[in-house]
C-alpha cells in the first residue's frame, strides 16, 4: 500500500522587499504620512491599542504610486498561485506606532488579500507582525521540541524598511507592541473583489 500526504487549506503568506536602489521613495511618504497625522492628530481607532492610524483611502497619492504599482504588480502575481480573479484595491490607512503601541487580535473582513508595508522601521523590537492559525490544533498536539509550518500555532515576521507581508484577509493577526520610543511607520491595505 503506497501511502500519499495531501495538502489542503494551507494558508500562503507571502514577503518582499524592495531593493536597496529603490528606497528613496520611502522617504516621500514618510513626510506624506507625518503631515496626514499633522492634519488630523487624533486619528481613529480600530484594532490599534496606542498608536495613530489614518483614515481609510481608496487611491494611493502621488507619494504613493510607485509603492502602489508594485503593490498591484504582487497581488496579481499571488491571485493568480491562488487561482482566484484579479482583485482591485478597496483601501489602504497608514500606521504610526511608538513605545506599547500595538494591535489587537483581528482580521480583515471584506477583503480577499491584506497586507502591510513598512515606510520607516529605524530600531530594534518595533512590534512583529504575528498570524495564528484558526483550527483549535494546540488543543490536541502535545508540547514539542521544535515545532514546524505544519505543527506550528503562529507565524511571526519582523518589521523592516521596505518590506511588504501579504495576507489572506480571513487569516487572524497581531502586532506586537513596540520597545522602541522611536516610531514605526506603515501602511495597510485591503484588497478585493
Amino acid at each position: 500500500m503506497e501511502l500519499k500526504a495531501h495538502v489542503w487549506f494551507p494558508t500562503l503568506i507571502w514577503q518582499a522587499t524592495l531593493p536597496e536602489n529603490e528606497k528613496t521613495i520611502l522617504s516621500e511618504m514618510k513626510n506624506y504620512i507625518l503631515s496626514e497625522r499633522e492634519k488630523n492628530p487624533d486619528g481613529v481607532k480600530k484594532t490599534n491599542y496606542g498608536g495613530w492610524q489614518s483614515k481609510n483611502y481608496k487611491v494611493f497619492p502621488e507619494e504613493f504610486k510607485r509603492i502602489g504599482e508594485k503593490l498591484d504588480t504582487t497581488i496579481n502575481y499571488c491571485t493568480t498561485q491562488m487561482g482566484i480573479p484579479e482583485l482591485s484595491l478597496k483601501n489602504f490607512w497608514c500606521n504610526i506606532n511608538s513605545f506599547g503601541d500595538y494591535n489587537t487580535l483581528h482580521n480583515h473582513r471584506g477583503a480577499v488579500l491584506s497586507g502591510v508595508f513598512y515606510v520607516d522601521v529605524p530600531d530594534e523590537n518595533m512590534g512583529n507582525i504575528n498570524f495564528f492559525r484558526q483550527d483549535d490544533m494546540q488543543y490536541f498536539l502535545p508540547p514539542l521540541e521544535q515545532y514546524t509550518n505544519v505543527t506550528g500555532e503562529k507565524a511571526t515576521y519582523k518589521p523592516e524598511d521596505g518590506k511588504v507581508i501579504i495576507f489572506p484577509s480571513w487569516v487572524r493577526h497581531s502586532v506586537d507592541g513596540s520597545r522602541s520610543e522611536q516610531q514605526r511607520i506603515s501602511i495597510s491595505f485591503n484588497y478585493g473583489v
